[in-house]
């Protein structure tokens, strides 16, 4: 029995109910708060989902964070904390609603909330904007090879 409270199981168990225990909470707050989330408009969504992307990106791929996924992916122990860990932490759909839950508690509970959600959604957008830049410029490498290649092969047939 013993051997279960250490095992990757029972963690997982854990972070399950932690996670649908800080729902229940922020509800119960929301509810006493008497906060309308569905007076969130379009905009407040977008931001709250590139935020979201955004620290996702940072926390499971992000070199700034290595040092963090470092200490829990390379342990060697047979420790559940870890081996449950490890999927948080590498597995961008595990950390992505741990993401978005302190996101929103970001948002709506911390005056500065709303400033960090914006700055993390930018830099969301700015990510995009690099990446779609980036893909532009193999492309166009791509094909300034391809017609040379092909100028040569009709240069070669002129030849014959």
């Amino acid at each position: 029995m013993m051997s279960f409270f250490k095992s990757e199981k029972f963690w997982n168990i854990i972070f399950t109910f932690t996670f649908i225990g800080v729902i229940i909470l922020i509800g119960d707050y929301i509810h006493y708060r008497k906060i309308d989330i569905s007076m969130f408009k379009l905009g407040d969504f977008v931001i709250l989902s590139l935020a979201a992307y955004r620290m996702t990106r940072l926390l499971v791929y992000d070199k700034v964070l290595d040092y963090l996924r470092d200490f829990i992916v390379d342990d060697k122990s047979d420790s559940g904390f870890f081996k449950a860990s490890k999927y948080f932490l590498t597995c961008p759909w595990c950390a992505g609603i741990w993401m978005t839950l302190f996101v929103i508690i970001l948002y709506l509970f911390l005056p500065f909330g709303k400033l960090f959600c914006y700055v993390l959604a930018i830099a969301g957008i700015a990510s995009f904007i690099q990446v779609l830049i980036s893909l532009l410029g193999w492309v166009s490498e791509e094909r300034k090879f391809y017609i040379k290649d092909l100028k040569k092969q009709n240069k070669g047939k002129s030849n014959c």
